[in-house]
């Protein structure tokens, strides 16, 4: 239902063709796409309140981070990055070498 009601904005608000209208993005032939996009802006100072949006928000991830494989998009590129910072990366002999040699030319 949620996909149904973002075509619908995004399409009939802009003109666009619906996805079953459109060709691939991958192939050459075919007719254009013609894009439409939709931004929805919503303040939760306005409504709720922005303490109780941030409550609930970790609300939800708390009880979803409680059952065991759940990810979260941006977790684990925020724990890679720590991991970098802290422990440094491992480069390959055949990349450091010429990096260290423009560094001390």
């Amino acid at each position: 239902m949620l996909a149904l009601m973002v075509e619908l904005l995004v399409t009939s608000l802009t003109g666009a063709r619906f996805g079953l209208e459109a060709d691939s993005f991958f192939e050459d032939e075919g007719n254009q796409p013609r894009l439409g996009q939709v931004f929805i802006v919503i303040d939760p100072a306005a409504l709720g309140g922005q303490a109780v949006y941030f409550e609930r928000v970790e609300a939800i991830l708390a009880a979803m981070l409680a059952d065991q494989g759940v990810r979260v998009p941006g977790y684990r590129r925020h724990d890679l990055a720590t991991q970098a910072r802290l422990h440094g990366i491992e480069l390959p002999a055949a990349t450091l070498s010429p990096l260290l040699a423009m560094v001390q030319a």
